[in-house]
């Protein structure tokens, strides 16, 4: 017994208006080439920025690094520098939010990291740049204010300011050792990209143990307690950037 095949046209399956739409030849794009050109320029200007700013300002921003380490140097050196320093720190708080920023672009179309950054994806590629640059600024600005109101009411505001300064040279220091292997990682693909990450985040995470060795010598100097400290780590260090790492932690 044979069975008689019809054949039936798409116009009668799906109706007339339908299109039979056919797979072109062209491969889907795939890892940062699927960010588009706009991202490549971004990340390159923002490396042309931290050469220029590694050349014009290369002995403040050593004293910085030797700073976040403890050696502070000579009073000269920071009468000379301290000018520079704030320049420096102004032009290194920028680069590191933009590259924080483009960091987690990166990280959401990594291979086994993407279901993490689903949450941030589905805002779309630059506004998720954006989001996450606006979050940041956002986190800065509120601690700077924090510190503020606590050093005001609680009659300490040089104490703070202590706390202030020395997490803003932490950072520095870490962006002046980050940001070459984080734009590496940006730019590269496969396991150069991972390794560079890794190296970045590792070098993050030691700067952040020193940073708290350095907060809880300064609550040691004022003769606060332990309590003190720990209060203020989980209010301001710990609990914002919480709020930041919640999407990713939900995703």
């Amino acid at each position: 017994m044979v069975l008689e095949q019809n054949a039936i046209s798409a116009e009668e399956l799906f109706g007339v208006a339908s299109q039979l739409v056919t797979q072109s030849d062209g491969a889907a794009l795939s890892g940062i080439l699927s960010l588009g050109m706009g991202y490549q320029i971004v990340t390159g200007v923002v490396a042309l920025l931290f050469v220029f700013i590694m050349v014009s300002y290369y002995e403040p921003m050593l004293y910085l690094l030797f700073a976040s380490l403890g050696n502070k140097g000579s009073g000269s050196n920071a009468r000379v520098f301290s000018s520079e320093v704030k320049n420096v720190e102004i032009f290194l708080g920028i680069i590191g939010v933009i590259v924080l920023a483009l960091l987690t672009l990166r990280l959401s179309i990594m291979s086994g990291l993407r279901p993490l950054f689903l949450p941030l994806s589905m805002v779309g590629t630059w506004k998720m740049v954006l989001v996450v640059s606006g979050a940041l600024v956002a986190l800065i600005l509120g601690e700077r204010v924090a510190l503020h109101i606590v050093g005001a009411v609680c009659d300490c505001d040089k104490f703070c300011m202590e706390i202030w300064e020395s997490k803003v040279q932490h950072f520095c220091a870490t962006m002046v050792l980050v940001a070459p292997m984080s734009i590496l990682s940006l730019l590269a693909e496969g396991g150069l990209a991972r390794i560079s990450l890794y190296i970045s985040v590792a070098v993050g995470l030691i700067s952040a143990i020193l940073f708290i060795k350095d907060s809880f010598l300064l609550f040691r100097t004022q003769r606060f307690s332990i309590f003190h400290w720990i209060l203020y780590l989980c209010t301001l260090e710990i609990f914002p950037l919480s709020l930041l790492l919640a999407p990713i932690a939900r995703g």
